[in-house]
C-alpha cells in the first residue's frame, strides 16, 4: 500500500511537472511567433496608431518605384518619452512598407554624422529616398507624410487664384479666408499665387490648375477668353460659385458639360446634425477618383445646384460627385428674400440635387506657332456624359464645379470631410491620384467616458472577479489531490 501511495504521488508529481514544461513551451512558442511576426491591433477609437488611407497610398507609390526609405532622427538621449513616441509612429510606416528603416542618433555622441546631415538644432528628422533629402523638426504622421510626398515629386506644381472679383483670399485669415485651404495646398508640395487675369496677356504656362474661389462678380469676356484658352491646352480648373451671382461664369461653364441655375439649396436633414437650413449635409457621392472610398460627411454652406449636362457635348465626359439628401430641393432669390422656403413645384427641383459636378475634355492638338488649340472636332469620336462609357480621368483637360465657396473657407473647411473632399479635388486636377484619400488624423486624445456602472464593472473584473476565479480554481484542485491522494 505504501508503494502504491510513492508512486501515485510520483505519477501526480510528475504529471504536475509535465504540464508546467509544456505550459512553459508554449509560452515560450508563443513568445518566438510573435517576436518574429508582430502584429498591431489598434483599439483606439479614431484610430490613431493606424495609418491613413493617403500615407498608405503614398507608400505603396514608394513600393511601386521600389524606392527604399531611410529616416534618421536626432534626439538627444534624455529625450526618452519623445524618442518612443516617434519609435511608435515609424514603426507604424515600417509596418507598412518593408524597405522602409530607420534610426536614432544621439547628436552630442555622434558628431560625425550630425554634421554629415547638416543638423544645426535637435530633435530633427531627417528623410531620406533616393539622392533627395528632406528635414523637419514635428514627428507627427501628417508631418511625415507631406515629406514622403515631396520626396516623389519631382517639380513643385503652381497654383493661381483668380482675384479682382471679390474671390475669396488665401491670405485672409477671417472665416470667410482660404488661408486654411492654402496652408493645406502647400503642405502638399504646391506653389499658390493670385493672378489679376485683366492684367495678363495669357495665362502662365506653369500653371497646374487656375482657381475661381467664389467670384461676386463676372468676369469679363476678354478673362473668360484666357480661361478658355487654358483649357484648350489641357488646363486644369476649380470653381467654387456662389448662388444667385455670375451668370456669365455660369453660362461659360455649360460649354463644359455643367448646368447651373439661378436658386440655393434648402435640406431638412441638416437640421438633424445640427446644421442649418441652407448647409446641406451631403453623405452621397458619385464613384470616382476624387469620392472613391470616401465616406464622410461634408457640408456645402448657402450652395447652389451644380448638375451635369443631360445632352452630349462632344469632347466632353462629365458626371455629377456630390448629391444632397431626398429631403432637399431648391428655392429662387425671390423666395429667400420674402422668407418662404417652402417647395415650388413649378420653379424649385425635388432632392437628391447634383451640387458638385466634374468634366473632363479631349482638347484639340495646339498649333505650335501660336499656342492655340485647333478644332479638331470631326477626327474624333464623340463620347457619352456617363463616366463609364468613357472614364472621366483620361481625358487632358480637367475641371471641377462645386456650387458653394464656403466648403473651403477657414470656417468649415476643417468641418468633417470638407477638406479632405476639397484636397481630392486638387489632386485629382493636379493629376497626383496617389494624393487622394482621407488625410491623416489628428492626434489629439480621445478620452473614454464612462458611466457609474461601468466603471464598478471595470473595477470589479480585474480586482475582484480575475483573483478571486484562479483561488476557486486552486481550493478545487488542491481538494481533488488530497482525495486522490488519500484513496
Amino acid at each position: 500500500m505504501t508503494i502504491n501511495k510513492s508512486y501515485r504521488k510520483l505519477f501526480l508529481g510528475g504529471g504536475t511537472a509535465a504540464g508546467i514544461l509544456i505550459f512553459l513551451a508554449i509560452v515560450v512558442a508563443i513568445q518566438y511567433i510573435v517576436l518574429e511576426h508582430p502584429k498591431r491591433w489598434d483599439l483606439t477609437r479614431a484610430g490613431k496608431h493606424t495609418l491613413s488611407p493617403q500615407s498608405r497610398k503614398v507608400l505603396d507609390t514608394f513600393r511601386e518605384k521600389s524606392l527604399p526609405i531611410e529616416v534618421i532622427a536626432f534626439y538627444e538621449a534624455k529625450d526618452t518619452n519623445a524618442r518612443e513616441a516617434v519609435r511608435d509612429l515609424l514603426d507604424q510606416y515600417r509596418d507598412v512598407y518593408g524597405a522602409f528603416s530607420y534610426s536614432f542618433v544621439d547628436p552630442d555622441q555622434n558628431r560625425t554624422l550630425t554634421l554629415q546631415n547638416k543638423i544645426d538644432s535637435y530633435p530633427s528628422i531627417v528623410v531620406k529616398a533616393g539622392q533627395k533629402d528632406e528635414r523637419i523638426n514635428a514627428a507627427d504622421e501628417e508631418t511625415l507624410t507631406n515629406t514622403l510626398t515631396k520626396l516623389l515629386r519631382a517639380e513643385v506644381k503652381k497654383i493661381y487664384l483668380v482675384k479682382g472679383h471679390g474671390e475669396l483670399s488665401p491670405e485672409s485669415k477671417d472665416p470667410d479666408g482660404l488661408s486654411t485651404a492654402k496652408e493645406q495646398i502647400e503642405k502638399q508640395n504646391y506653389k499658390v499665387e493670385e493672378i489679376v487675369l485683366m492684367q495678363t496677356a495669357s495665362i502662365p504656362e506653369d500653371a497646374t490648375i487656375l482657381m475661381i474661389a467664389g467670384p461676386k462678380t463676372d468676369p469679363l469676356d476678354s478673362e473668360l477668353d484666357l480661361i478658355r484658352n487654358y483649357i484648350n491646352r489641357g488646363g486644369s480648373v476649380l470653381v467654387l460659385l456662389n448662388p444667385f451671382k455670375t451668370p456669365n461664369l455660369a453660362a461659360f461653364l455649360k460649354d463644359y458639360g455643367f448646368e447651373t441655375a439661378e436658386d440655393i439649396v434648402v435640406d431638412r436633414m441638416s437640421r438633424v446634425y445640427g446644421g442649418d437650413y441652407l448647409m446641406p449635409v451631403i453623405t452621397t457621392y458619385i464613384n470616382f477618383p476624387i469620392t472613391k472610398n470616401f465616406n464622410l460627411a461634408s457640408f456645402f454652406p448657402e450652395v447652389r445646384s451644380v448638375r451635369a449636362a443631360e445632352k452630349p457635348i462632344p469632347n466632353v465626359t462629365v458626371q455629377a460627385l456630390a448629391l444632397t439628401s431626398p429631403v432637399s430641393w431648391t428655392i429662387s432669390e425671390e423666395q429667400l428674400k420674402s422668407g418662404n422656403a417652402n417647395l415650388d413645384e413649378k420653379t424649385g427641383q425635388k432632392g437628391p440635387i447634383s451640387v458638385m459636378a466634374v468634366s473632363a475634355c479631349n482638347v484639340p492638338p495646339r498649333n505650335k506657332e501660336t499656342g492655340n488649340g485647333e478644332n479638331t472636332a470631326k477626327d474624333s469620336p464623340e463620347p457619352s456624359t456617363k463616366a463609364e462609357e468613357s472614364p472621366v480621368n483620361t481625358a487632358k483637360a480637367r475641371i471641377v464645379v462645386a456650387g458653394s465657396s464656403l466648403l473651403a473657407a477657414n470656417k468649415y473647411f476643417k468641418l468633417q470631410g470638407n477638406g479632405d473632399l476639397f484636397m481630392n479635388s486638387v489632386s485629382w486636377l493636379a493629376e497626383d491620384e496617389n494624393l487622394i484619400a482621407i488625410r491623416p488624423k489628428s492626434s489629439k486624445s480621445q478620452p473614454i467616458v464612462l458611466t457609474g456602472n461601468e466603471s464598478l464593472v471595470i473595477l470589479a473584473v480585474p480586482v475582484v472577479l480575475v483573483p478571486l476565479s484562479w483561488i476557486i480554481i486552486g481550493v478545487v484542485v488542491y481538494l481533488y489531490r488530497r482525495r486522490t491522494v488519500a484513496a
